[in-house]
């Protein structure tokens, strides 16, 4: 861990009132910084690896704490050069610092859901051990300093890589993450054009420019700031799914009546107030009792989930579909006529009458939908649901397997101003099939 190295000390004023380093009244030596550094990513590390203890779904957690933990232990090992001999402590030191930012780069991929490649993990410190190997690299301080800050400043990018395609983006603490892994990238790689500073700096004692102390304590607020942001987005990250949990169809996976209540009535709203239609589809499994009858309830919840992932293909990505209890599934269109909205009615009937389950006949399963349009300002999501229940009423009453919807009709007052909408019924869109 090279840029510990490099000493911190507060800058004084010359005669013309600007900060000098060469004015400076007090230092901080080296054991000092490696202490502090110590200290701080063991504090990280260890807090990590606690908040890990107390989620183990998350391996993330524990990946990062080992990766302080390593940091942590470098630290030490520089700030003890009496410990072991110079050359060991400085290659043993740096390649821990390199396994350090790789573990932490496969907690990054880790928490978005991704494979983490061992062998790459390692790679950085096996680079950094095979090129110390060579005596002029190890004797020349600059040419280490290069190595190892592109070594860590590509783990660094990698990480911030995996934070920004990142599957939960409305977790609020991942873009300061972000924002604080990609400004440490940009530091750490500044590094290598500094390399004769820095090595020089490291040699005497002192800082011999105002950038180099900056580096310094750059590293020192990274390394304090990143464990509670990491530990915020893990926090984030279970609300998260408890909030999904609760407004999502543990069989089906689609958004439960709940859900789909909370979602729906602000879509149909903006859709109204944009002039734009909408239509709601309200589905009934016929006969759903005498599917569990014969062939079990697990058959059952096969049918279930077949139905659900028949709609989620077929409806668009601003459609919303979900179960409203037991076998009845309501699907939310946008921007969609009457005659669309039919057409995509009869042909999810005709495709889920088509399939075919172990245990039950041919055409053993099939629905029934109702559909009613959203076309009149100020109608609510209850009031169209109301309206497709109907529909949905008249095509089981006529036979089940069919699609029925109602149109709107208007109704004048004496004088031929509009009164209101009245759903009037229309021929089922399907043939009767019992």
């Amino acid at each position: 861990m090279v840029l510990t190295r490099m000493l911190a000390r507060r800058a004084g004023r010359g005669t013309s009132g600007v900060p000098t380093i060469a004015n400076s009244h007090f230092v901080i030596d080296l054991p000092t910084l490696f202490a502090v550094t110590m200290f701080i990513s063991a504090t990280g590390g260890f807090l990590l690896i606690f908040v890990w203890l107390q989620n183990r779904g998350t391996v993330a957690l524990a990946l990062w704490g080992t990766g302080y933990l390593f940091g942590a232990a470098a630290a030490g090992i520089l700030g003890s050069p009496g410990l072991m001999p110079n050359a060991w402590s400085v290659g043993i030191a740096n390649a821990l610092a390199c396994g350090a930012y790789g573990t932490m780069w496969s907690g990054a991929r880790s928490f978005e859901g991704r494979h983490v490649p061992v062998p790459l993990v390692g790679a950085g410190a096996a680079i950094w051990l095979a090129a110390y190997q060579f005596q002029d690299f190890a004797q020349s301080a600059p040419a280490r300093i290069s190595l190892m800050s592109a070594i860590i400043a590509t783990y660094a990018l990698l990480s911030a890589r995996e934070l920004w395609y990142a599957r939960d983006r409305e977790l609020l603490s991942r873009w300061p993450t972000l924002a604080l892994v990609v400004a440490h990238s940009g530091f750490l790689l500044v590094r290598i054009p500094l390399a004769d500073s820095l090595a020089l700096s490291a040699a005497t004692g002192q800082p011999q420019s105002f950038m180099v102390s900056v580096i310094a304590f750059q590293s020192l607020f990274t390394t304090f700031c990143l464990p509670l942001l990491r530990v915020a987005m893990s926090k984030e990250r279970a609300e998260l799914e408890q909030r999904k949990a609760a407004l999502t169809d543990t069989l089906t996976g689609v958004p439960n009546r709940r859900a789909f209540f909370d979602s729906g009535a602000p879509l149909l709203e903006q859709a109204l107030a944009d002039r734009r239609s909408a239509a709601l589809l309200l589905f009934d499994l016929d006969r759903f009792k005498e599917v569990n009858d014969t062939a079990g309830h697990q058959t059952g919840d096969v049918v279930l989930k077949a139905f659900c992932d028949l709609v989620t293909a077929t409806i668009g990505r601003r459609d919303l579909f979900g179960r409203l209890g037991g076998e009845e599934f309501a699907c939310l269109l946008a921007d969609v006529s009457m005659a669309q909205a039919l057409q995509i009615a009869e042909r999810l009937r005709r495709e889920f009458e088509a399939m075919q389950f172990e245990g039950l006949k041919a055409r053993a399963t099939t629905v029934s939908v109702g559909v009613a349009m959203a076309s009149e300002t100020g109608r609510s999501l209850a009031a169209l649901l109301a309206t497709a229940d109907r529909a949905l009423y008249r095509a089981k009453a006529e036979g089940r397997n069919r699609v029925a919807s109602t149109r709107p009709m208007l109704v004048e007052r004496s004088g031929g101003e509009i009164d209101r909408w009245i759903p009037k019924a229309m021929p089922a869109a399907s043939p009767a099939a019992s």
